[in-house]
């Protein structure tokens, strides 16, 4: 029996912010490309949790996406104007991680490892799960692919986060 892969897997797409784009604050054309999903209700079941969030421009920055302040102004800027990350974002990469650590202050405290504030995540995350169930409600997505979303985007959050750092260097 061959396992059906999460559209996210099999068949991501990807969205791609340029450096000349986060530099120029240029948020029209990923823009118009999201509001073109939340306007047609069958691109908006096609597109269901299949975006990843790429930046390109910046490989060689030793500094953390979310330590660069025009990358944190750029998707600020989208976020904005357009909510409904959480119903398109796929749960198979560090969209979501990505997403939210450049919304919220978010600091590297040791290599791999973030600190994110959490009163900025938990109004962050009231908002896009509120837009998400708006969205749902006007495209009547069963109740229980909803909660399977919702479920997953939980699990990923809860997955990255630590309680504590042990060590002395780390108090």
């Amino acid at each position: 029996m061959t396992q059906r892969l999460r559209p996210g897997i099999a068949e991501p797409v990807f969205l791609m912010f340029s450096r000349q784009q986060i530099e120029t604050g240029d948020i029209g054309e990923p823009l118009e490309f999201l509001r073109g999903l939340t306007a047609d209700p069958r691109a908006a079941i096609d597109y269901c949790g299949r975006i990843c969030l790429m930046v390109d421009g910046y490989n060689d920055d030793p500094r953390e996406i979310f330590e660069i302040s025009e990358v944190r102004a750029f998707i600020k800027g989208l976020d904005a104007q357009w909510p409904y990350w959480f119903f398109f974002l796929s749960q198979a990469d560090d969209s979501i991680k990505l997403l939210e650590s450049c919304l919220c202050d978010t600091i590297e405290v040791i290599p791999g490892v973030a600190s994110i504030d959490l009163d900025q995540m938990e109004r962050a995350l009231a908002r896009h799960f509120g837009a998400m169930n708006r969205l749902c409600e006007a495209l009547n997505v069963p109740e229980d692919q909803i909660e399977e979303i919702s479920e997953g985007i939980v699990s990923l959050i809860q997955n990255a986060s630590v309680e504590r750092i042990d060590g002395d260097d780390y108090q």
